[in-house]
């Protein structure tokens, strides 16, 4: 799902219902836009961090207080221990269709 390539694959990321996570992945919801290219998310437990929302995804779709995003955590320790207060990027936006599908789910 993790396609590298144009806005074409980013599309097409979307249309798709089952979503599989990645190692180092999860599913988070937006809290407030920050402005720019920065968003903060909050996870299951209710922690809150700060995002990077990549500038390819940014032109072709938009979120809003309450969407959820598919974001990777792979570097979050590390950025957190240099003094970085952005932990992690969105890797995807998530549509109503696909946290239905999610809900619906045993995972």
């Amino acid at each position: 799902m993790a396609m590298r390539g144009g806005r074409k694959n980013l599309k097409r990321a979307t249309e798709e219902k089952h979503i599989t996570l990645q190692d180092g992945q999860g599913i988070m919801q937006v809290v407030s836009l920050r402005g720019a290219n920065i968003i903060e998310v909050m996870d299951a437990s209710g922690n809150k961090l700060l995002a990077l929302f990549p500038a390819k995804i940014q032109k072709s779709m938009w979120i809003k207080r309450g969407s959820f995003v598919v974001v990777d955590e792979s570097g979050k320790e590390k950025a957190l221990e240099s003094g970085s207060k952005v932990a992690c990027l969105v890797s995807q936006v998530l549509f109503s269709k696909q946290v239905r599908e999610l809900e619906k789910s045993p995972e």
